[in-house]
């Protein structure tokens, strides 16, 4: 097999000999908090006691307008409707001032863990970007069981497998997703569908389009059982090697991390990001 370029999904630019594969997975700790919210949900609990929200960036770029605009435009449509935002960014004050002249209530917050206890309950993700290539925080909103609105874009081909995905084409379609989702619980997903989204299934994939999974066809041996385990252990070496050369990948690299949706300039934190971030200052290291 030659040379072939792996494009996490159709939002890239399209190269010769490429083929769309998304090989990102989320945090173990997503999966783990929606494992618990389909226990509840199970027992008969009220597993998402909170309405909608959305986390990103705070900059007007990464979906913001495009969700404020729709909000402006449905006040009517979506009379009641709640909705907190949180992230931190170069234009958090603006969005600010945007929401407060909503009639429709949008409370803005600094930004936090995805993973915080405080977005354990929403039971709604609403994500109209469309600048990501595939966006971590609706897969991640996923993982916890939510159910998440965004618009029909290539970035988003991924998620609509799961029955949590809602999909909409236009405004009106946005307006009808998001009141269908608000009055309906969750679907239950499945041990596999949950597994699609891990780092596991990942690095599953990403052996399937890069043939390393393929193993070495060889005559039947004396000790099949032996030569099964040998196999297994050798495929298990390949998936554990594979996994972490993208990890490596997608962690070394400015332009893929962001792609990821890490915060910009990350990679290598000057000391004003460190102090924003809670890290030892690069001056710090040095003293």
């Amino acid at each position: 097999m030659g040379f072939q370029v792996i494009r996490l999904s159709a939002a890239t630019q399209e190269y010769a000999n490429s083929i769309i594969c998304n090989v990102h997975g989320v945090n173990p700790k997503f999966l783990e908090i929606g494992k618990k919210k389909k226990e509840q949900q199970q027992n008969g609990t009220h597993a998402f006691a909170k309405g909608a929200y959305y986390i990103g960036k705070m900059v007007w770029s990464k979906g913001y307008k495009e969700l404020l605009e729709l909000l402006d435009d449905h006040q009517k449509e979506l009379a009641g409707l709640e909705v907190d935002l949180y992230g931190n960014g170069e234009d958090f004050n603006q969005i600010q001032e945007a929401a407060e002249k909503l009639k429709i209530v949008v409370r803005v917050y600094p930004g936090r863990d995805h993973a915080d206890l405080i977005f354990h309950d929403y039971k709604v993700f609403l994500n109209p970007s469309t600048t990501d290539v595939v966006c971590t925080t609706t897969a991640e909103a996923l993982a916890m069981g939510k159910i998440v609105v965004c618009a029909n874009h290539p970035s988003n081909d991924f998620f609509k497998q799961f029955p949590n995905c809602r999909t909409y084409d236009d405004r009106n379609g946005f307006v009808e997703a998001t009141l269908k989702a608000l009055a309906e619980e969750p679907a239950l997903p499945t041990e596999a569908q949950r597994h699609q989204l891990s780092w596991e299934s990942a690095t599953e994939r990403f052996l399937q389009v890069a043939e390393l999974d393929q193993a070495v066809v060889k005559k039947p041996s004396k000790s099949p059982s032996k030569h099964f385990a040998s196999t297994s252990l050798n495929l298990k070496k390949n998936m554990e090697e594979a996994s972490a050369y993208v990890h490596f990948l997608a962690s070394g690299f400015e332009t893929s991390r962001r792609a990821f949706g890490a915060i910009p300039g990350s990679l290598h934190p000057d000391e004003e990001l460190c102090k924003e971030l809670g890290l030892v200052t690069p001056m710090s290291k040095q003293g």
